[in-house]
């Protein structure tokens, strides 16, 4: 089950449990945030053991597992303890439920290996019948191809996606019940919801969010006697299209920074959101798309007659072409090591950590170099009265410098590739009116 935030995971899960308790099956949910960060391989598949141990009741026996096999490797050890420990002791099937499941990718250490250990517990169960007690359930905002990131180990390419979609209206409609202001009033309640999905198209959280929002402002008197449908467009403006609201609303703040935050292209990423935005161009759904899969684990698209469409209308007025624009970087400095620095409007370069890009070498300044914008879309380069020189495309800076998309900036031992789509191919004026006085350095 992976998708973005706040669709309706974990309370999947807890429902899920409950029913597989009906009829006879255990489960065992692990929260990979309790286990924790900060710690070696071996620290964090001890606590997952750890972890099944109180809930199963069979702690000494699992320590005792762990501690006298040393020599296997923390995962082959986890899953060992898991087969000669645990499956032994149940007569039933066992869930287990790893929730929060991106959190590993914060690990300071790869976990393709879990995952290649879980894709062979299922191999495992033409030659082990105990495996076939087994099952995992993967919870979290992640694509199957993160799972296994290695491109020379087989991908994780087993098991079945359990897709999290909007609330049709019907599916909303046990909602209303909690919409109507007296026993019977069905129809005010109905419409209140009709307009509330017309906001939310069913989003969970937004849709309960705003049902919660417009009992409380009734209650407090405040409706005035207005229409439904604008009571609701009242309330929702108030909790979540206001400025104010934007920055307090957990969901649209995780939202705008997964897209900022963002490992990607950022130009790249925020132009495809722009176009989808604009709906001038069809884009098709594709799950081989970095970007396409970027935009759907923030939670900003779906799908529409196989088709990305804006997932909401709430989203469209808060991320519209505004934000865009305000948010989207003008050009990106790409490192050797792929780490991209996004420029709005100048950088400064240099070796101490108050610059905005940080080459911490003692071959570069500390305020070694300055990109700086000049009229629409033209970003320069300046050195800084450098001691070792800067570098563009081979030739060193002894003037302003108009860079180009593509351009190298060389500093130091560290040579980086300027990213600017749109960057002018030449310069107009044939100068600029910048020189070493507009820093501030």
């Amino acid at each position: 089950m992976l998708t973005a935030r706040q669709m309706g995971k974990s309370s999947s899960m807890v429902r899920a449990a409950m029913r597989l308790k009906e009829v006879g099956i255990d489960s065992l949910i692990l929260d990979l945030t309790a286990i924790g960060q900060n710690l070696n391989i071996e620290q964090w598949y001890d606590g997952l053991l750890v972890k099944i141990g109180q809930t199963m009741h069979l702690e000494d026996e699992l320590e005792d597992y762990w501690m006298d096999h040393p020599r296997m490797s923390p995962v082959q050890r986890w899953f060992q303890a898991v087969r000669n420990v645990i499956l032994p002791r149940i007569d039933k099937k066992l869930v287990v439920f790893f929730d929060e499941l991106d959190m590993v990718r914060s690990l300071p250490f790869p976990t393709d290996e879990l995952f290649g250990a879980i894709r062979q517990c299922y191999n495992q169960r033409i030659e082990d019948p105990e495996y076939h007690k087994l099952t995992f359930c993967l919870l979290g905002v992640a694509t199957p191809a993160d799972l296994i990131k290695d491109p020379n180990a087989t991908p994780f390419n087993i098991g079945h996606r359990v897709p999290l979609n909007d609330f049709s209206h019907e599916e909303a409609l046990p909602l209303a019940k909690g919409l109507e202001e007296l026993p019977g009033n069905h129809q005010k309640a109905e419409r209140l919801l009709k307009q509330i999905h017309h906001w939310t198209h069913g989003h969970p959280y937004l849709t309960q969010r705003l049902c919660r929002a417009v009992i409380d402002k009734n209650s407090q008197k405040a409706e005035e006697k207005k229409e439904p449908e604008a009571w609701v467009d009242w309330v929702c403006r108030e909790i979540f299209l206001s400025s104010r609201a934007r920055e307090k609303d957990d969901n649209l703040l995780y939202v705008r920074e997964r897209i900022r935050r963002s490992q990607l292209d950022q130009m790249m990423l925020l132009e495809l959101y722009e176009n989808v935005l604009n709906t001038a161009k069809a884009f098709s759904d594709d799950d081989t798309n970095p970007l396409i899969s970027e935009l759907f684990l923030s939670g900003l698209v779906r799908v529409e007659k196989n088709h990305l469409v804006v997932r909401n209308r709430i989203y469209a007025y808060v991320y519209n072409a505004e934000w865009i624009e305000r948010v989207k970087p003008m050009a990106e400095i790409e490192l050797t090591d792929g780490q991209r620095v996004r420029i709005k409007s100048s950088c400064s370069i240099g070796r101490t950590a108050a610059s905005t890009l940080c080459l911490p070498d003692q071959k570069v300044s500390r305020r070694h170099a300055m990109i700086q914008k000049e009229k629409s879309n033209q970003l320069w380069l300046i050195d800084a009265d450098s001691r070792n020189g800067t570098f563009h495309n081979g030739c060193k800076v002894t003037e302003p410098t108009l860079l180009r998309d593509k351009d190298q900036i060389n500093i130091g031992p560290f040579c980086m590739i300027f990213h600017q789509t749109d960057a002018p191919r030449d310069d107009e004026s044939g100068q600029t009116s910048m020189d070493k006085t507009v820093f501030d350095l």
